[in-house]
């Protein structure tokens, strides 16, 4: 590290946000963010019934989240992942059976479930408490705080597209879920829209600028600088299958999209890759993090880490560079097992593998 770079950042402080000798860009930073993030905790009395039918059944759902605003504000988190089931004519998903066999009234017929649009639950039926029960209420509470903090980092959301339903017909006859259709696979960009204005968002179009593939944007001309990036939203296609496939239909390069997908290096729609698995693959990750693209890893699985105290797959996750780290603890289990950086923003990071040399907290003020 030469000096002067050094006595810069020193000099960096709260009050001059993004201040930062070196260029640093988007895919320099790393972040820890929430998975599943509008979830709740199922009720014990929903718990005691599902084990009654199928002992250890509730076991991966007993975890649950803060509001996104209480995320945003108190605990840092600049990255979220949220599930959506269809709904275009409104009241599919108002009675849960799991709330009408524990007389839980606020999750029956509640008014914003009556209504037309996408819902967003974990699993229809047993496991649909969560703190914004529609997608455009999630992404409003984002909107609301991004305008009131318009230096923030960039915030990454991240979207699953439900279609199949739990296991475990003995316990209930669930609710079909609508699969996602040519017609209807967009919905999601006219709900984004609904809410953000385009500028408000980084886009597949504003990392390809032009080029013949998104993957050729990438490559030669990398991610958005991070100062450029503030106040903004990204989003990505967390599914890996038909509905990317759907997603991808209109154009391979993700021309005119909102959301990014994850695919394979030499796809035409590379930028962006989700790879769960930070135990198996952590030289992958760093590998693929070094060439340029956004990485999606994992630091803890539901219920597995976390009552074990089991840092392992955690430290996996934060050496492989992986940009975006989702867990279910961002504050602290029973067992006291947490996913936390050390330091003041303990939930972002100069990318330990990325980030140029130089890179220093202060470059990373908000």
């Amino acid at each position: 590290m030469t000096i002067l770079p050094f006595l810069l950042a020193l000099m960096i402080t709260v009050e001059d946000p993004g201040a930062c000798p070196v260029d640093v860009r988007l895919n320099h930073v790393q972040f820890i963010g929430t998975h599943n993030s509008y979830k709740l905790d199922i009720t014990p009395e929903l718990a005691e019934m599902i084990e009654q039918i199928n002992p250890g059944g509730s076991k991966n759902i007993r975890y649950g989240h803060q509001t996104i605003t209480y995320q945003l504000e108190q605990i840092g988190i600049r990255k979220f992942e949220l599930d959506v089931f269809l709904d275009p004519d409104g009241g599919r998903f108002a009675q849960p059976a799991g709330a009408l066999a524990t007389r839980e009234s606020d999750y029956i017929d509640h008014p914003e479930m009556l209504q037309p649009g996408l819902k967003v639950m974990h699993a229809q039926d047993v496991d649909y408490r969560t703190t914004c029960r529609t997608f455009i209420g999630c992404l409003q509470e984002i909107y609301e705080w991004s305008e009131q903090n318009p230096h923030h980092l960039p915030v990454m959301v991240m979207v699953e597209l439900k279609e199949g339903q739990p296991r475990g017909e003995d316990l209930y006859r669930f609710t079909p879920a609508i699969p996602f259709t040519e017609e209807t696979i967009y919905t999601v960009d006219e709900e984004i829209l609904n809410v953000f204005p385009r500028n408000k968002l980084i886009t597949p179009d504003d990392v390809r600028k032009g080029e013949i593939t998104l993957e050729a944007g990438l490559l030669r001309y990398g991610w958005p600088g991070l100062n450029d990036s503030r106040g903004k939203i990204l989003f990505a296609l967390d599914n890996t299958g038909n509905a990317r496939n759907l997603y991808l239909h209109q154009s391979d390069i993700l021309e005119n999209r909102l959301l990014f997908v994850s695919s394979a290096p030499g796809e035409p729609s590379a930028a962006f890759i989700k790879m769960n698995n930070s135990l198996g693959d952590e030289a992958e990750i760093r590998e693929r993090a070094q060439s340029g693209y956004l990485i999606r890893t994992r630091s803890d699985i539901p219920m597995t880490e976390a009552p074990a105290n089991d840092h392992t797959r955690k430290l996996a996750a934060f050496r492989s560079g992986a940009q975006y780290v989702s867990t279910d603890f961002p504050e602290p289990a029973p067992s006291g097992f947490t996913v936390q950086f050390e330091g003041l923003n303990s939930m972002w990071r100069c990318n330990p593998v990325t980030a140029p040399e130089g890179c220093m907290p202060g470059c990373l003020n908000e």
